[in-house]
């Protein structure tokens, strides 16, 4: 905003600085002290709403019979793995083979929850783990890996989660997967998402399938 001066006001203002003359402020209320300002809102995205349950997976009579049976998130489409022949390789994840691929397609999202089978395998379920997170990263550059003990479904269990760069893509996915001993061997779930943004969305299937999973006899 521009001020405009007028020549009685400069000339007012001179004879005051030359004269060392000031005119006192007028006295002014005292004010009350102000609330501190409020603290800004967590910028943190909100966690995706827990997954409607879908199909039991596993059990007799499903899509997949496993060792185990768990909940499928609602939408989510399993459907039986048997790789022969020159496939046969790609089903493999180090002793671990692909038996039962839940799609997450029809609900929305790029990926799968796996479950792989060890026939004949046994003891910490933590050590396993750890042999197919190696197996599964392969050449990838991995980083935040992490296995911890825990209990599933009502068993000594492990879950592990880790994150990987393809290079030749630039893409870069985050995973997770707990691990399990049963009658006819360990048995890995595990969540395999395109890339970092599905993982988010569908880590309430994957939650879903690790509290409602029950162990053969």
């Amino acid at each position: 905003m521009k001020t405009t001066y007028t020549s009685a006001g400069v000339a007012l203002a001179f004879v005051l600085a030359v004269s060392g003359c000031s005119a006192d402020p007028a006295p002014q209320a005292p004010q009350a002290p102000q609330a501190p300002p409020a603290l800004a809102a967590s910028s943190a995205p909100a966690a995706p709403p827990a997954a409607a349950a879908g199909a039991t997976v596993g059990a007799e009579g499903s899509a997949c019979e496993l060792p185990v049976s768990f909940q499928a998130a609602a939408g989510w489409k399993a459907k039986k793995v048997e790789a022969k022949g020159e496939l046969a390789a790609l089903a493999k994840v180090g002793d671990f083979t692909v038996v039962c691929e839940i799609d997450a397609k029809p609900a929305g999202n790029i990926g799968f929850l796996r479950v792989h089978v060890a026939d004949g395998l046994s003891g910490a379920p933590a050590e396993h783990l750890q042999e197919f997170m190696k197996a599964a990263i392969g050449k990838r550059e991995a980083s935040n890996t992490d296995i911890t003990d825990v209990q599933i479904g009502g068993a000594q269990a492990a879950e592990g989660s880790w994150e990987t760069l393809d290079k030749e893509y630039d893409i870069r996915s985050k995973y997770t997967a707990f691990a399990l001993n049963t009658k006819k061997g360990i048995v890995v779930v595990q969540l395999a998402p395109l890339d970092t943004g599905e993982f988010t969305s569908m880590q309430p299937a994957y939650e879903l399938a690790r509290t409602t999973v029950k162990i053969d006899d």
